[in-house]
């Protein structure tokens, strides 16, 4: 249980985006153990049938939103199932993201403004709707990554976009904490999800950072453990903390030239 949340409210409801594979569905299956009866789901993601495969398997209620992040109408159906239910949000996981890695200038203005729709943007607008309808002992959960800690050529978009949440995230923990409104911005290093294609997959597998690589189930216990805890940022392994404090220490240009570099190696 998350000891600080408030499950006498009424209708309460945990919000996970990016639900239907990853870390959004490891996020709902350890939930649904762990947390009271009484607590529904509202599951986002794009694609319904997943949602539908994991709200059957669920012991809670579940509520599957098949919505697209990235277009302006889910705010309207959010924002409107909030008021005509009368929810209380208790947890808010703003999980969904998306990476596209490869040079800047091989990508294309779509791919960009979709990235930085569904990592920024989102999260930032699904936030803001939720707020009025969480209260004292409610959490939040963004979703970030150790790429926030430093630019990251060969990633440039996405490593900016985690960069935001992380220094989003922080600057909301500190406003909201005078209404005992918890915020909790997890860092994990890669994970093998649907996040990455079978070729990008590969390409990880054989680059220096497979030695990073978490599994999702583990990085939602540190997580969902760091939010118990009432801690801003957790970083949910060694290495990535690491990379944390080198990002503190050795000059930037250096670690930037460094990625460049093992970026451009050919395995």
């Amino acid at each position: 249980m998350i000891d600080h949340l408030h499950y006498e409210s009424k209708n309460p409801v945990v919000i996970v985006t990016g639900a239907s594979s990853g870390l959004g569905l490891a996020f709902a299956r350890l939930l649904d153990e762990t947390l009271p009866e009484e607590i529904s789901f509202w599951l986002i993601a794009r694609n319904e049938e997943k949602l539908r495969r994991l709200a059957d398997g669920m012991q809670r209620g579940t509520r599957c939103f098949a919505l697209d992040l990235t277009k302006n109408d889910f705010l309207v159906v959010i924002e409107d199932a909030l008021r005509s239910d009368g929810a209380t949000v208790q947890l808010l996981v703003n999980n969904a993201g998306e990476g596209i890695p490869g040079p800047f200038d091989e990508q294309s203005v779509a791919c960009h403004r979709s990235l930085c729709d569904l990592n920024v943007r989102a999260q930032v607008s699904l936030t803001s709707i939720a707020l009025p309808y969480m209260e004292e002992g409610s959490a939040i959960v963004f979703t970030s990554s150790v790429a926030a800690f430093l630019p990251q050529p060969g990633f440039a978009t996405y490593a900016a976009s985690k960069a935001f949440v992380l220094s989003f995230g922080r600057a909301l923990a500190e406003e909201l904490r005078p209404r005992r409104i918890g915020v909790t911005v997890t860092c994990p290093n890669p994970m093998l999800t649907e996040f990455f294609t079978s070729e990008e997959k590969e390409k990880l597998l054989t680059s220096y950072k497979r030695f990073s690589i978490e599994d999702p189930a583990l990085v939602a216990k540190k997580t969902i453990a760091a939010v118990r805890k009432r801690k801003v940022v957790v970083v949910t392994s060694r290495l990535g903390r690491l990379v944390r404090l080198l990002s503190k220490i050795v000059p930037q240009r250096w670690i930037i030239r460094f990625v460049a570099k093992a970026a451009n190696e050919k395995p």
